[in-house]
């Protein structure tokens, strides 16, 4: 070759290579690691890893595309490279943007989640008059990531319009086709409701493009897959005209795309971010079960449970009644007293006291007059001394209280009550959170409590209702959900206490969530005086206790009207459930057995993965004629079991042929409550 011609050669190659070079924008460097989890950058690279799940980003010119999210132990790329994918969010639109800075730094969301690496990258995009912050967080030892908008308006914004043109949170386009997809979704306004179930699950085919009522889904493919959850107050029954742009799960081949920005352009401010819906993608291996299982352990990540203020059984003074002005009377100084000594006497661990207490500036009243209310009963004393009484008795008898308030209840007067009172648990009702100004509102108002008590006290919310409220998947950083109106005697076929019913709703609840942070109601069976209403009577007391031993228990009743003999049941095995329920808490609960319809053997399995030991609560309901059964237990194989009685404390070895076991209940209505634990082979 000409020599001449060689040299403009190279000089193009050098000037084209030059060229490509600079049309690449080097990151930021990050190197940061906690335990395993670690983030680093390599040139336009951002690199997120849990030290079981690693994220590959790219920067291009309108955000960040993901190019690789891979099983680091199995080496299993989950994902490929599509040039048509300008970026893994478009927030009307896509457009070019510039990346402002990036960080990263380890965090736990001021003691509200699990330490992990947050990774924040700040973009500003010019033509939209739009600053938008993208962030993500890897627990360490985690199987899958969380991510999060937040956006913020520039000057010039338009926020006149109605919606945002699209309103893309997250996107992944997988390499395989998934060989099933299902997706999942609970429902909200449990009292209005009752002869739905709480859980929609639907097998998905090609033909599916959009599913705008889920909570999640599961994608599976030859013995692995991958779960999305949408972090958002979704449920099954949210109206539409109600809907906080709750998002949807968009499938367009392999590519999945969720949107969900929880706002409009109204709401966008230029001083503060406001926080879009965040998405959880967690990796895992095995079947069904796995992938279930993946998805708990992800979710007591993202709300942990802290034993000594969120393990404890309640009662609540409003479930006796049916309506007020009763309730509202069980609320009042003189009541509160008897329920904590009978609270005492049967190991319940709090006393809340529901609606009746309050004058409409949130202070305790000091009689009916002066309530908030005016239908209350005639004329009487409510808390004429203020909350001294209760608090003193108490303490004296170890009993924590609990208390319940409107959503609209100032913070100020919050925090007055617990200085006053003690609470170690705020209910919080009536939530309609229609709005992202009322959803932030809320949630600022419980973490400004929490952190205001030095993190003693919780709040459980109320999802009772259809309007947005709290979710399956949303607010329970804060503590844990109140899921049902379920009472004794009432006028009201859906608020009627059934057993098969509570026990329905318990184990398609523990099937896709962490049931412990949920609480499922016990009642007094011998209240319940109708029997064309209720089969409650054909129960026994220590059953009925039994369906709530793998949530968080609620007696959602006063206790007082026990009788000696129901005392006498129920005491040995709360006395029982109490030294094991720490135990129980580091467990996962998955549903055993058949759909409870109050013909079957059914229970829930509480299973340990570190331990390979776990629970067991079984129960042949009423309707069932069968002594004896086998059933299926998760993640034992062909184990060998110890299997202990805690009710009787008798031993027996089980030898399980591919994870069955056979158990033997002799009557009806009744149930059994083990502990297992595997028995290494002796050589």
């Amino acid at each position: 070759m000409n020599p001449n011609v060689m040299r403009q050669f190279c000089w193009l190659i050098l000037c084209l290579v030059h060229l490509f070079s600079c049309s690449i924008k080097k990151l930021p460097e990050q190197n940061i690691s906690n335990g395993r989890a670690t983030v680093f950058t390599e040139h336009d690279k951002l690199i997120i890893s849990t030290g079981k799940v690693e994220r590959t980003y790219r920067l291009t010119p309108y955000g960040f595309a993901t190019e690789s999210f891979r099983n680091i132990s199995s080496d299993t790329e989950w994902v490929k490279t599509n040039p048509e994918i300008l970026c893994d969010w478009s927030v009307d639109g896509y457009a070019r943007g510039n990346l402002v800075t990036l960080s990263s730094f380890v965090s736990d969301d001021e003691k509200f989640t699990d330490t992990h690496i947050c990774v924040e990258a700040e973009f500003e995009y010019p033509e939209k008059r739009l600053m938008l912050k993208y962030m993500v967080w890897a627990y360490p030892e985690a199987e899958g990531l969380r991510t999060q908008i937040q956006l913020k308006a520039l000057p010039g914004f338009d926020s006149k319009r109605e919606r945002f043109s699209t309103d893309i949170t997250e996107t992944l386009n997988f390499k395989d086709e998934f060989s099933e997809k299902t997706a999942f979704g609970y429902m909200q306004g449990i009292k209005t409701n009752m002869d739905k179930d709480i859980l929609t699950e639907t097998e998905l085919n090609v033909d599916t493009k959009t599913v705008d009522w889920a909570n999640g889904l599961v994608l599976a493919s030859e013995e692995k897959g991958i779960v999305l959850v949408k972090e958002s107050n979704k449920s099954t029954s949210l109206k539409k005209k109600g809907d906080v742009a709750t998002g949807s799960f968009l499938l367009d081949e392999n590519i999945i795309r969720i949107s969900g920005a929880g706002m409009f352009p109204k709401n966008l401010r230029e001083d503060n971010y406001l926080s879009c819906w965040a998405n959880w993608a967690i990796l895992y291996s095995g079947d069904f079960d796995n992938a279930l299982l993946s998805l708990k352990k992800f979710d007591r990540r993202r709300f942990p449970v802290h034993p000594d203020r969120d393990i404890f059984m309640m009662a609540n003074t409003w479930g006796s009644e049916d309506m007020r002005p009763g309730c509202l009377y069980a609320a009042r100084e003189e009541n509160v007293l008897k329920e904590l000594e009978s609270v005492a006497d049967l190991g319940i661990d709090i006393l809340q006291i529901d609606d009746g207490w309050q004058t409409a500036e949130w202070l305790p009243a000091k009689h009916s007059r002066d309530h908030e209310h005016k239908d209350v009963i005639g004329d009487y004393d409510v808390y004429p001394g203020g909350w001294d009484k209760v608090k003193e008795k108490a303490k004296e008898l170890n009993v924590k209280l609990g208390l319940w308030a409107a959503w609209v209840v100032p913070t100020e007067k919050l925090k007055w009550n617990y200085d006053k009172g003690g609470f170690n648990a705020f209910k919080l009702d009536f939530a309609n959170l229609n709005t992202i100004e009322k959803r932030d509102e809320l949630m600022g108002k419980a973490r400004e409590l929490i952190k205001y008590s030095n993190y003693n006290t919780c709040v459980n919310w109320d999802v009772t209702e259809i309007p947005p409220r709290a979710g399956y998947f949303y607010g329970r950083e804060y503590g844990n959900i109140y899921l049902e109106n379920r009472k004794v005697t009432t006028a009201r076929p859906p608020v009627q206490y059934i057993p098969s019913k509570v026990l329905r709703d318990a184990w398609l609840l523990s099937k896709y969530v962490n049931l412990n942070k949920f609480q499922v109601t016990v009642q007094n069976i011998d209240m319940t005086k109708d029997p064309t209403k209720t089969d409650a009577q054909l129960h026994n007391h220590p059953y009925v206790v039994a369906i709530a031993l793998m949530s968080s228990p609620i007696f959602f009743q006063e206790t007082h009207y026990y009788s000696e003999e129901a005392r006498k049941e129920i005491k040995p095995l709360l006395s029982v459930y109490k030294k094991h329920r720490e135990e129980m808490y580091a467990g996962y609960v998955f549903p055993l057995g058949d759909v409870p319809d109050n013909k079957s053997w059914t229970g829930f399995q509480n299973h340990n993965p570190k331990t390979h030991s776990g629970y067991l609560t079984i129960f042949r309901e009423l309707n069932n004629s069968d002594t004896s059964k086998k059933l299926s237990l998760k993640f034992l194989g062909n184990k060998t079991i110890r299997l202990t009685d805690l009710t009787t404390d008798l031993d027996e070895v089980l030898i399980l042929k591919d994870g069955e076991a056979g158990f033997t209940i002799k009557n009806p209505a009744d149930f059994k409550y083990f502990k297992y634990e595997v028995v290494l082979s002796q050589k």
